[in-house]
């Protein structure tokens, strides 16, 4: 009979990436060379490859012991072979493992057991063979979304920690599912893992469920989740709180979400009287987009040196997220309140030089709730200094706003947008309506623009400022989007069966799509899919400084250009990056803002940068569109200065469908 290192010598000549014997106690009798190098490069327990190492316990103290059980199943004869999906972690990577247990006569004749293990790159992109039989034999709960938060695979087991039959919720929306989580850490971090492409673990209370779950989040190659969680026994929960939960956080040595609450609680019950200062940084994730992290790290760092000068030695500081931090400042006597929330915000105009000499400006919006005036409750204070903070992201800059009691309405009507978000669409009452660009000189339809409506069944009419922003922040703007761009398709199909043209179609693409190669590959899937030919879209970007140097943007902007979709400039002439725009992106159409076009007969110096403008654009040979045409005497300075092509109220309003048909390709 083969020794040992025969029989391994010739399982390493197979295809089989990593190999592993255990004897019938669970302990290490012999493994592959690749599989110790795997190991040891992941800094992973030595008992999983050392010779003589206990590899049955340290599944255990893993929690792993659905595993055990499996492999303790085979010594006993009764499985012959299991296959399961084996997960392995550390701060920045979730990796994958295919590994495959079968019976193994050892050198004394007695069994131990053989583990194949094979490198899962990429989940979804299993065989469905394969997926079927690995991921519902997985012993662990574990489930898939798409890119628009549906779910698409669930295991047996996570059938039975939800308590619902996959039937029921494949092809449906986690959160119409589960409506109890929006709001909850749950939803604010699966949005995070999906627009910011990164893997996350966090621990969350479920009330519905009454469970308590340990849960690891990330993101796969074809834009979606996936999602492996498991729940927390209440002894594990306090054990977690004492000896897994880190108290710092790795970047700024502040306190981290779990640590800072704790120290609130404590604080309130000294009862002395404090305030809770909520920063987010404004358009924080563009940073990372137009530089890189390490960038962003060194800007967190520099505006955490800034705020720990402001500090007293009894104030603590936090970092709730990649972008958010928070302090907890004691009254002092005779401050007022206002003082100190006056000091964080000045540190925001000022730009920082960073380790390259590179210069910053960063602005932050701040919220500020205040205890005992505001709430005795750490966790309401918390979401009220969140709340004052979203207040103060409708003013210009860096500004701050304080809590009242008026916000608890703001707070409760952006859970009811964010949850009607992530529902269906179609009930909900988002639509679509069309305003024509007409040529005043002939009076031809020359193109048209999407603009989205929602009147939602319980708030009334929402403003798209409001539900756009809402959708930008919590990532449902590309579901959204998708949503339009598919009713807007159908409406261009039906009216062709009735006319033999539709004009030029244009449709607003906000600025986190830009950077998105999903959302992109989306719409060019359902372009064809709808047989909508290139040159009848335009896509509306808007002028952002935010955007200049995106290679992103660049990349996925020339793939429109290349396949005949064009490029329209919104706002022209508001923003700071105007002539960037026009020498690094492929704009064919600018369309001059409002504001120049409200100006006409009213200031001899606007009408003279607006011509000038106009005269600009004709020389490097791009259209052009007046937007915000209101009367008739701004509509014959255009013409005149060579700009006939308008859009707005004087020409008409926003029609729906039904109205433009009728009215514009005489459809009744």
């Amino acid at each position: 009979m083969q020794n040992i290192e025969q029989q391994i010598q010739e399982l390493d000549e197979t295809q089989v990436d990593f190999v592993l014997v255990l004897n019938t106690e669970g302990f290490v009798a012999h493994s592959s060379q690749n599989w110790r190098v795997y190991c040891q490069s992941r800094q992973l327990p030595t008992a999983l490859w050392k010779d003589g190492g206990n590899y049955f316990k340290c599944l255990e103290e893993m929690k792993k012991f659905n595993v055990v059980q499996s492999m303790k199943d085979i010594l006993m004869g009764n499985e012959k072979e299991v296959i399961q999906l084996s997960l392995f972690y550390d701060p920045k990577t979730i990796e994958y493992l295919s590994v495959k247990y079968q019976s193994f006569s050892l050198d004394n004749n007695s069994k131990g057991i053989i583990l194949y293990k094979q490198q899962v790159t990429n989940v979804s992109s299993l065989s469905c063979l394969k997926a079927e039989v690995v991921l519902e034999n997985m012993a662990e709960a574990f489930f898939l979304l798409d890119n628009q938060m549906r779910f698409h695979f669930l295991n047996s087991e996570s059938e039975k920690i939800l308590q619902r039959k996959k039937q029921e919720l494949i092809g449906r929306s986690i959160w119409s599912c589960f409506p109890k989580a929006v709001g909850t850490k749950f939803y604010s971090t699966y949005i995070r893992a999906m627009q910011d492409r990164v893997p996350l673990q966090f621990e969350e209370y479920y009330a519905p469920l009454d469970t308590r779950f340990s849960v690891k989040v990330t993101p796969v190659s074809d834009g979606g989740l996936a999602v492996y969680y498991q729940k927390v026994h209440k002894e594990e929960t306090l054990e977690a709180k004492l000896l897994k939960v880190p108290s710092t956080d790795y970047l700024t040595g502040w306190l981290t979400r779990v640590k800072f609450e704790e120290s609130i609680e404590q604080i309130l019950q000294k009862e002395l009287p404090f305030s809770l200062i909520y920063i987010n940084l404004d358009n924080f994730k563009h940073i990372n987009t137009l530089y890189n992290h390490k960038t962003g790290d060194q800007v967190i760092k520099k505006i955490v040196e800034k705020v720990e000068n402001l500090l007293s030695p009894q104030d603590l500081a936090g970092r709730l997220d990649g972008d958010e931090l928070i302090l907890l400042h004691l009254h002092q006597p005779k401050e007022e309140i206002e003082e100190f929330p006056q000091k964080i915000r000045n540190i925001f105009p000022n730009s920082m030089v960073l380790e390259n000499a590179k210069s910053i400006t960063v602005n932050a919006s701040i919220g500020v709730s205040s205890y005992p005036q505001d709430s005795y409750g750490a966790e309401e204070l918390i979401a009220y200094a969140e709340t004052a903070m979203r207040k103060a992201k409708e003013q210009n800059g860096s500004s701050y706003s304080h809590f009242h009691s008026g916000m608890g309405i703001d707070l409760a009507r952006r859970f009811l947008i964010e949850e009607s978000l992530a529902g269906n669409l179609q009930e909900i009452g988002y639509h679509f309506v069309l305003q024509p660009q007409i040529n005043c000189a002939t009076g031809d339809l020359t193109g048209v623009e999407v603009l989205s409506r929602w009147n939602h069944p319980t708030l009334g009419p929402i403003s798209p400022i409001e539900f756009i922003g809402i959708a930008e922040e919590t990532g449902t703007i590309s579901r959204l989007t998708n949503h339009l761009l598919e009713e807007v398709f159908t409406f261009i199909n039906e009216e062709k069966k009735h006319s033999n043209s539709f004009p030029k179609t244009a449709i607003n693409v906000t600025s986190s799509l830009l950077t998105s190669q999903t959302f992109f590959h989306d719409l060019f899937l359902m372009m064809e899919k709808n047989q909508i030919p290139a040159d009848q879209i335009e896509l509306e970007i808007t002028e952002s400084v935010e955007l200049t140097g995106s290679e992103l943007t660049l990349t996925n902007l020339m793939t429109c250009r290349s396949k005949g979709i064009s490029i329209a400039l919104d706002d022209f002439g508001t923003g700071f990056s105007m002539l960037a725009y026009l020498v690094d992106y492929p704009i064919d159409k600018i369309k001059l803002d409002k504001s120049f076009i409200s100006k006409i007969g009213q200031d001899a110096r606007s009408e003279a940068v607006l011509k000038s403008l106009i005269q600009f654009v004709k020389g490097i040979d791009c259209q052009l569109l007046a937007e915000g045409v209101e009367t008739p005497a701004e509509a014959l300075f255009l013409q005149e200065n060579g700009c006939p092509i308008h859009q707005g109220y004087l020409h008409d309003k926003p029609l729906s469908p039904e109205a433009f048909s009728k009215k514009y390709l005489n459809i009744s």
